[in-house]
């Protein structure tokens, strides 16, 4: 009979390093990218963490001052129909508790979108391009914010040079109210725009 061989090509040494390579590279690949997976989450687990704090604190906040205005607006009507009892305090008392719910209910509103906008536009839209345009809406309100916190700060200065007429108190704490307000609204609105980068690198809308 007649007997054939085949001849069996072995693969060269350079060949053999490169695969060895190839794997070593792709293992290294996989490693960076779930270590920064496991960095992204729990950067943003963290984050979360904080905010949900801040806005328990908010609202507490916002539900006691409102309580306060409530409280006050009740014993000013009482007070100014029963005779030989007066309480000039109470309308300073409203002003001041009302201001400073407004000043814990600002970043809220930043949160949940509760401030006057157009949304028929980003509703319509998908994708990375609708990230992009609530990046730019909240860094414009930013920018408002730390200019507005900037003059804010000067009406406060000259604020703590008088007192107010009923209560006798300084007017600081009324005028501390305005710098509050866009300083919370822009430390939100950072919140806000690493919130939608998150989102827009994980792919979602």
């Amino acid at each position: 009979g007649i007997c054939i061989r085949r001849s069996v090509k072995c693969p060269r040494p350079m060949q053999n390093n490169r695969m060895v390579l190839d794997a070593a590279c792709g293992q290294q690949a996989a490693f960076y990218k779930s270590a920064a997976n496991k960095f992204d989450l729990s950067r943003g687990i963290a984050m979360k963490k904080i905010t949900d704090i801040l806005d328990k604190i908010f609202h507490y906040l916002t539900a006691l001052s409102f309580g306060l205005v409530s409280i006050c607006v009740l014993v000013q009507v009482i007070t100014r129909y029963t005779p030989g009892i007066s309480a000039p305090w109470t309308d300073e008392m409203t002003r001041l508790f009302f201001m400073y719910t407004i000043m814990f209910g600002a970043p809220m509103a930043i949160k949940y979108s509760e401030y006057a906008v157009i949304d028929i536009v980003t509703n319509n839209m998908h994708g990375p391009f609708r990230h992009i345009i609530n990046i730019l809406d909240y860094v414009f309100i930013c920018v408002v914010g730390v200019a507005g916190t900037k003059q804010a700060h000067i009406f406060w200065k000259t604020g703590l040079r008088t007192v107010s007429t009923s209560l006798r108190i300084n007017m600081g704490i009324f005028y501390l109210v305005p710098v509050g307000i866009f300083a919370l609204t822009s430390v939100y609105c950072v919140s806000g725009i690493i919130r939608e980068i998150l989102e827009m690198g994980k792919g979602e809308e």
